[in-house]
This record gives structure tokens, sequence and C-alpha cells, in this order.
């Protein structure tokens, strides 16, 4: 009878997943780098896990870290928007016929 062996980066997806809501206020730019980064690494492990589902354990970590990630990268693009937006809103407000004249 073979063992089963821990599915490989599962534990790793899950870390990132939840690391990418914790820092998706960094302006946005570290939960999207890890958001992206624990769902390449997710779909690697799952297609892993599906040529031999037998001999894997942990496919309920790595579900929980896609979806930890796919939050993570939307919460992270959102607040990245609306930084850009702010920025642009501002910029519009600047008295740019003073600044031009001087």
């Amino acid at each position: 009878m073979e063992t089963k062996q821990q599915l490989p980066n599962a534990t790793l997806v899950l870390i990132f997943g939840i690391t990418s809501i914790v820092t998706c206020f960094c302006y946005g730019i570290l939960g999207l780098i890890f958001g992206v980064i624990a769902l390449v690494l997710a779909k690697k492990a799952k297609d892993l896990y599906l040529v031999n589902p037998e001999l894997y354990l942990g496919y309920d970590n790595l579900k929980a870290g896609k979806i930890c990630a796919i939050i993570g990268v939307i919460l992270s693009s959102l607040y990245l928007f609306v930084i850009i937006g702010y920025i642009i809103f501002m910029g519009a407000m600047l008295p740019w016929s003073e600044i031009l004249n001087s």
C-alpha cells in the first residue's frame, strides 16, 4: 500500500493566499503579487493532483488558498483602481493655469 504524501505547494498556496488578503491595502501591489503567485502555484498543484489524486493529501488547503488568492487579487485590484482614480482626481484639481503661467 502506498502512503499518501502532501500535495506540493498546497500549504504555500494557502499562505500566499492569506498574505494576499492581508497585504491588499498596501497600495494594491503586494496583494496582487502574492495573489498571482498563489494562483499560478495552485494551477500547477491542481494539475499534479488531477493526474493521480489517490497519491496526495492537502487538496482542501489548495482550494482554500486558491479562494483566498482570488479574494486578495480582487480586493487588491479594486484598491489599486481607487488609488489611481484618487491620483487622477487630485491631479485634475490642481490649479494648472497658475502652474503653467509661472
